[in-house]
């Protein structure tokens, strides 16, 4: 059982002349400056490394990557559009032009007939409507070989299809759509 709350040589100065309350704190140690340029050299590497692995943001490859768009879209005619819808099927974003790779839609460009450009802004205006009614993620197409192709999914739905249930698209197919047609 212990006689006090000291230790044996609590009692006794130690050997600076100094009580044990008394002594006084050592500096803390500096990194030596040669660990720091090591942490460099070593970022430094590593950034060299991921360089090549990971893709800048307006490269080729990064538009082969899914990305997710919140912007606000609006209607426009510039491909160099921020966040705007080009067509019924088509949108620039970031500067770059893509298409919906899963649609066909009534030209705005060259339309037929009355009908088909009305139905092309109709379209073009219902895009726009969906690409703001929340994020969505836009997937490059694996199927086609356009490299511009894209798939719009929202909540694993696509907005593509969904045009098409509204009845501003049809599902894409290489044959020409008489959009003239009753």
């Amino acid at each position: 059982m212990a006689r006090s709350l000291y230790d044996l040589g609590d009692r006794t100065p130690d050997r600076d002349s100094q009580w044990l309350n008394e002594r006084q704190e050592r500096r803390a140690r500096v990194v030596p400056i040669g660990m720091v340029l090591v942490a460099f050299a070593c970022a430094a590497l590593a950034a060299a490394v991921l360089k090549d692995v990971v893709p800048a943001p307006g490269s080729d490859a990064a538009k082969d990557l899914p990305s997710t768009i919140s912007d606000h879209f609006t209607l426009c005619d510039d491909l160099k559009g921020d966040a705007c819808v080009l067509s019924a099927d088509s949108y620039a974003w970031h500067g770059s032009r893509y298409h919906l790779s899963d649609i066909r839609v009534p030209s705005s460009a060259e339309p037929r007939c009355p009908a088909e450009a009305r139905r092309a802004q109709a379209a073009r205006i219902a895009l726009a409507t969906m690409m703001n009614g929340g994020a969505f993620e836009a997937r490059p197409d694996p199927a086609d070989t356009d490299r511009t192709a894209r798939l719009l999914l929202r909540d694993g739905v696509s907005l593509g299809q969904l045009m098409v249930l509204k009845g501003h698209a049809q599902p894409w197919s290489s044959a020409p759509i008489d959009w003239c047609g009753a």
